[in-house]
């Protein structure tokens, strides 16, 4: 029974006083004596009668916790009698209590025990008593009975889920209790709970009251902001059980822009109904666009980037306020939505902006342009980057800091996504981006922001410049080694490194005469004891250190590689997720520089790096309401049958993790990848482990771990089988396997990943892993052929996840899709290819039947130019990889015939790809096509000037000469052939063009010989010092020059005759 002996019962209330002694030592010390009674039988009879009877509502409250925490592990042994008086005592107290804290308390343990009671049918009268009491005349009791079944809500949902329909009901006519909005907050606690678990058929019921929702809501914003913000939380639990609310997104749209554009509200629930806005725009921007919202959301978002601030200092574009992210709503739109649809309103609204006498609307204007620059990059390099680098310009010279800032902002957007076109505007852009550093350098007011602006801005252009930066790195260099100064601030310290880590990427081994000064001033800060306050520069020298490790030049960089790691082994142990993460990257990088010669290091290295993978650092407990994490008895419950206690979230609310902990591992993961890749046999010991927790974390809830980790299982892959074939070729059966069912998969995540960025990731592990075992001898099985083959279709369906499943996408609206979703699907297409080689053709081709329609219908005359060029160049990748699959090459003849009359050069120059590809099969049904192929490729070259397309001529043609030399006119081709040499744009094709070349001179064919003179021209110009063919091709071209001087000593003798002295003299160099 709940009666307890008084002594006992006095001795416990009297420890539970002392824990509101606001000193720590008392609560210490009072924590200790109740830990030492926790386990007397006695301690729940006494925790009751204190509950009933204490005259203390903060005794009450603490007698309750300790309770629940109590009769969690312990209320299936308690005999019948004992449970039904702690119910009775628990019903007795909701009916009589007044005091809120206390009711609270009960409520929570009441759903503790009616988790287990409701599912056995034992507590009737609880229900009796939220149905008695929701409809009291008295507000205090409806909320009291709302308060209880939002805790059993809370406890005990999945065995409420059968009642789920009358309690909705119920919930409804809560929701029109305007008499007391603490019955309104609780139903909708309640449904946000509910959402969970409802069940496909009650969705309907469910959805409907939304509206009610909406109006509670409203109206709670103006009682109880707090409040009504936690009860739009029931938004986002919508979010994460994906429930189709596409009938009131018109209604939800408006609310939430309503809620944003109030500048009388809090910063949280304006900026929660942003978010939730960028929420519906995500994963129904097809209802968005269908109900006509897109201008009032373009209104009411530049109107919240337009507002004055009223705080003095910078514009806050990375902040959690209204303003910025409103400026990410604007970039979710652009990443999300067609950038006719977008871009052009914008661009229309904001242009005013930029003559305004408000600095915050001219801000806002290039913030504005900024942000969509990611989404619409295409778009915008193709029409207006001259346009807004004018507005750019003006706003660079602007009086207001806060405009100035925002342009450098653009700059460094502009530089990022706009490439290569941007880069043309280096003799205008560097500079003004040289002034602004200059300033900052030399005034000591410099806002931080203001000088993260100008070093993003200066950085991202210098290292999307590339060997375009070299004329400009000594003044360059002369500011950085300013910036970096014992007398700089850290701040300043810390951008300066991080420019000259640009710079090195841009110039790469242009930067030697700068190396040993860098090397100099980043030792200082390698070999620094550990100080917080200096740690970022430490860090950032790490990952300049690492950069130049890559691109100074291996030959370079190999002196100090050793000292190198000595330097980052020493730092390893530091306790610091950000250090840690920058050593892993030098050490990929170091691997780099010295290959399997870092095996010997990797028993230091690599443990570590697993432990970074598995680590749980960096997760914190948050408890709901009061934190009494104090009253932890845990280690007093040890060994008390886990197995049997009730569930208890234990006030636990959920949990969050330090973004410095998920970019560790995300980091560990990509320098794991790098290193196996590196350093190979020696990295053998370690792939198991590494394979194994990879593999969990691409699972993980953060997107970039899952991208990471994708991408990295793909390359242990690799590695993996390349050293089976290499020195372990009895494994290679289990290998298989493993491959297999990795390719399982990556199939499963293109199809049911909600992020279309790790869908992309994906598609790209995947084709990288394809084109490799195009070349090893692996057996693809059945599964991961056809569950590829469905995750394809579905993507080029636009059925996948992450592509709005739930809108129901149909077929034929590829109009409507944002650059991103158009670099998904294309990204799928990338991976047909090499499927169908790795596959086989007569394997793949059932597979392909089903996949050709979603290609050829985007080839239809009414689609759009880079459909076009897709499907033809997919198709095209596709004959390449499906050898002599004959059926299939009749069928796609006519089509990539048809596309030769496309007034698009690049979907010409495919179609002309793809019929080189068919003629290489050399299979009769396409030979008998020849001189229609020849018809077509010398008319196109006749009329048509582009320099890709004409590589791509060159190509096809080589490609015929190849599978059919008697079959082409070669005395009429191979001048033409020649002509056009070398190739001006298309560089992959070199090799298949040389090879046929070569073949011809090898043979010394008359075609050949008779244009011997212009072919030894391009041949001194491919073999001079300043040719950018790859060595080993070079190699080939002198291997046969030599070959053909020996066999052919006049003919070549009479034709050097004929070459200019600097040509002769090439060759000799060469051929000798």
């Amino acid at each position: 029974t709940c009666v307890a002996p008084s002594s006992v019962m006095a001795n416990l209330e009297t420890i539970l006083e002392r824990l509101l002694v606001p000193d720590s030592a008392v609560i210490r010390q009072a924590t200790q004596d109740l830990q030492s009674m926790y386990k007397d039988p006695s301690v729940v009879p006494v925790l009751c009668q204190i509950l009933t009877s204490s005259q203390n509502p903060q005794i009450q409250q603490f007698a309750a916790v300790v309770l629940r925490k109590r009769l969690v592990k312990m209320w299936k042994r308690l005999d019948m009698p004992t449970k039904e008086s702690i119910k009775a005592a628990l019903i007795q107290i909701l009916v009589q209590e007044k005091t809120h804290i206390v009711l609270n308390s009960v409520a929570h343990l009441v759903g503790v025990i009616a988790k287990h009671e409701i599912s056995t049918g034992r507590w009737d009268e609880l229900f009796q008593f939220i149905l008695q009491h929701r409809h009291s005349g008295e507000p205090v009791q409806r909320e009291a009975a709302m308060l209880v079944l939002d805790a059993l809500m809370d406890s005990a949902a999945l065995e409420l889920q059968p009642q789920f329909v009358s309690i909705m009901a119920l919930l409804l006519d809560a929701l029109g209790d305007s008499s007391s909005y603490v019955v309104q907050f609780y139903a909708i606690r309640c449904l946000t709970v509910m959402a969970e678990y409802v069940r496909e058929e009650e969705y309907h019921r469910f959805v409907e009251l939304i509206p009610n929702v909406v109006t509670v809501i409203k109206a709670l914003v103006l009682r109880d902001e707090d409040k009504a913000c936690e009860a739009m939380e029931l938004f986002d639990e919508l979010v994460e059980c994906e429930i189709d609310i596409t009938s009131h997104v018109s209604l939800l749209i408006r609310f939430f822009l309503e809620l944003a554009t109030n500048t009388t509200l809090g910063n949280s629930i304006r900026v929660k109904g942003l978010a939730l806005v960028s929420w519906l725009i995500t994963i129904r921007k097809k209802a968005l666009l269908k109900h006509g919202l897109l201008p009032i959301i373009l209104e009411a978002v530049l109107s919240i980037m337009a507002t004055p601030t009223g705080e003095e200092g910078d514009y806050p574009v990375e902040s959690q306020s209204p303003i910025s992210v409103a400026a990410q709503l604007l970039d979710v739109l652009a990443l999300n939505l067609p950038p006719e649809k977008i871009f052009t309103p914008v661009l229309q609204m904001v242009v005013p902006w930029l003559d305004s006498d408000n600095e915050f609307q001219r801000t806002a204007a290039i913030i504005a342009m900024a942000v969509m620059v990611e989404g619409c990059s295409e778009h915008i390099r193709n029409n207006c980057v001259p346009q807004l680098l004018q507005f750019t310009y003006k706003a660079v010279t602007d009086p207001s800091h806060i405009v100035r800032n925002a342009s450098l902002f653009a700059i460094g957007q502009f530089s990022e996504y706009l490439q290569p076109e941007i880069s043309q505007y280096s003799a205008d852009l560097l500079p003004i981006l040289f002034q602004f550093v200059d300033h900052a350098l030399v005034s000591s007011h410099e806002e931080s922001s203001s000088l993260t602006k100008i070093f993003y801005a200066l950085e991202t252009f210098c290292e999307q410049l590339g060997p375009g930066l070299t004329p400009y790195l000594p003044v360059l260099m002369d500011k950085l080694f300013k910036a970096v100064c014992p007398s700089a601030s850290i701040h300043t310290r810390e951008l300066g490194i991080s420019a000259i880590g640009a710079a090195a990427n841009a110039c790469q081994e242009g930067l030697l005469p700068f190396f040993p000064k860098i090397i100099q001033l980043l030792k200082e800060y390698l070999t620094m004891s550990y100080n917080k306050s200096y740690s970022v520069l430490q860090s950032q020298a790490v990952d300049t250190l690492g950069v130049l490790a890559r691109t100074i030049g291996t030959e370079n960089f190999a002196p100090i590689s050793n000292e190198s790691i000595a330097l980052a082994l020493n730092l390893l142990h530091i306790d610091d997720p950000d250090l840690r993460r920058s050593v892993y990257g030098l050490f990929a990088s170091l691997s780099y520089v010295l290959g399997d010669k870092m095996g010997s290091y990797l028993n230091e290295i690599v443990p570590q790096m697993i432990h970074s993978l598995t680590s749980e650092e960096g997760i914190s407990t948050m408890y709901a309401g009061s934190n009494m994490s104090f009253l932890d008895f845990s280690e007093a419950e040890e060994g008390e049958g886990e197995e049997e206690a009730l569930e208890d979230s234990d006030g636990i609310q959920g949990y969050s993790v330090e973004n410095a902990f998920l970019e560790e591992k995300e980091d560990t993961c990509n320098a794991l990848a790098e290193i196996a890749e590196n350093v190979r046999a020696a990295f053998l010991p370690y792939l198991d482990d590494c394979f194994r927790e990879v593999n969990v974390l691409s699972e993980h809830s953060s997107v970039g771990i899952r991208k990471a980790s994708i991408s990295t299982l793909g390359v242990f892959c690799q590695v993996w089988y390349r050293l089976c074939i290499d020195r372990f070729s009895e494994d290679k059966a289990n290998l298989d396997v493993l491959v297999n069912t990795t390719l399982l998969s990556m199939a499963a995540v293109v199809r049911t990943d909600a992020d279309r960025t790790v869908v992309i990731a994906t598609l790209e592990a995947l084709e990288s892993l394809l084109k490799f075992l195009k070349g090893v001898p692996f057996i693809m099985e059945h599964n991961p052929l056809e569950s590829l083959s469905v995750s394809l279709q579905d993507v080029l369906e636009l059925k996948a996840q992450c592509q709005g499943v739930s809108e129901g996408n149909e077929p034929g609206e590829e109009g409507d899709m944002a650059e991103y979703d158009s670099v998904l699907v294309e990204c799928a297409g990338c991976v047909m290819g090499p499927l169908a080689s790795v596959a086989g053709g007569e394997v793949f081709l059932p597979f392909l039947r089903s996949l050709l329609p979603q290609l050829l219908r985007r080839l239809s005359p009414s689609s759009t130019v880079a459909d076009k060029s897709f499907a033809i160049g997919t198709l095209a990748e596709i004959v390449d990889g499906m050898g002599v699959a004959s059926r299939l090459l009749l069928e796609l003849y006519p089509v990539f015939m048809q596309m030769l009359q496309c007034d698009d050069d690049e979907v010409c120059s495919n179609a002309v790809y793809g019929l080189g590809q068919l003629a290489s099969k050399a299979i009769p049904e396409i030979q008998y096509h020849y001189p229609d192929i020849l018809s077509a490729l010398f008319s196109i070259s006749q009329t048509r000037l582009s320099p890709r397309l004409v590589d791509n001529i060159c190509a096809a043609l080589c490609r015929m000469i190849m599978a059919q030399q008697d079959a082409i006119p070669l005395h009429h081709v191979v001048p033409v052939l020649i002509q056009n040499l070398p190739l001006k744009e298309d560089m992959e094709e070199t090799d298949t063009v040389y090879e046929c070349l070569l073949q011809l001179l090898e043979n010394c064919h008359p075609a050949v010989m008779a244009c011997l003179v212009p072919l030894l021209q391009v041949l001194s110009v491919e073999l001079s010092p300043m040719s950018a063919l790859n060595p080993d091709l070079q190699s080939k071209l002198i291997m046969s020059l030599r070959k053909f001087s020996l066999q052919c000593p006049q003919q070549l003798q009479d034709a050097c005759s004929q070459l200019s002295e600097e040509q002769l003299s090439i060759l000799r160099t060469v051929v000798q």
